[in-house]
């Protein structure tokens, strides 16, 4: 299990996508919540008391969506240039192939979330001071902000990684993931309505919807949704990887 674990962070990082998606990440943040929030925030804006909070999680309800894309192409990479080969020979159970790489994903999204989650409201920081601007006084409750923001990172991560190990097609799974909670989703909430708080992207951004954690239940039940979405892929996922040819 060990050299598995090692194999599949290496991979990890020693692919130039994984840097360029961080470094893409980082970029918008900082142009979003540096220049735009920051630099050219409005008064009003900059005297709300959830600003920095409300960095917190917009940046990551975004950008936690490019990022899953890192772990998405871990595997992916595999199937677009054949070499899942080499990696189920090397292991002597399939299970392990899929566990590592789940490991190593969850480590990746759980990261990089909480930088996300603190660099967002430092460039607004920043920003505010190089234009010689205020910021009013600030609420950020850091523990509940917490577990939502590395929550929801994990769970676009999940997202990717489950739709890629079904799909087993990189191109396949990068438009799925892409047009599933842009027209998907959109199309299923003319029919389902309210209930449409309980499809896949939907439930996974509403556990951030509310930056005030003084009512977490609607975050908790939402995260439960996301838990049993990501629990029933990975099952049908290591089912489909361990019982059928998986190259």
């Amino acid at each position: 299990m060990l050299p598995s674990l090692k194999s599949e962070f290496r991979k990890l990082l020693t692919v130039r996508s994984t840097y360029f998606i961080v470094l893409t990440s980082l970029l918008i943040t900082v142009l979003v919540a540096g220049f735009i929030q920051g630099f050219r925030g409005e008064p009003a804006s900059l005297r709300s008391p959830t600003l920095l909070a409300g960095e917190s999680s917009g940046a990551i309800v975004f950008v936690g969506f490019i990022l899953a894309f890192a772990g998405l192409l871990l595997a992916g990479h595999e199937y677009r240039y054949n070499t899942i080969t080499y990696t189920l020979t090397s292991a002597n159970r399939r299970y392990k192939v899929l566990l590592s790489k789940f490991l190593v994903i969850t480590v990746f999204a759980a990261l990089t979330s909480l930088l996300i989650m603190f660099f967002s409201p430092l460039c607004t920081i920043i920003g505010v001071h190089l234009a010689g601007k205020h910021i009013g006084p600030q609420s950020f409750d850091i523990w509940p902000l917490l577990w939502r923001c590395v929550f929801v990172g994990w769970g676009y991560a999940m997202y990717a990684f489950i739709l890629l190990m079904i799909l087993r097609n990189q191109v396949g799974a990068i438009v799925t993931f892409l047009l599933l909670p842009l027209i998907g989703e959109n199309i299923l909430t003319l029919l389902l309505k309210h209930n449409s708080t309980y499809l896949p992207f939907s439930a996974l951004q509403s556990v951030i919807g509310q930056v005030n954690p003084s009512n977490p239940t609607t975050s908790g039940h939402q995260a439960l949704v996301v838990a049993v979405y990501v629990a029933v892929g990975l099952l049908v996922s290591a089912v489909l990887f361990i019982r059928r040819d998986a190259n």
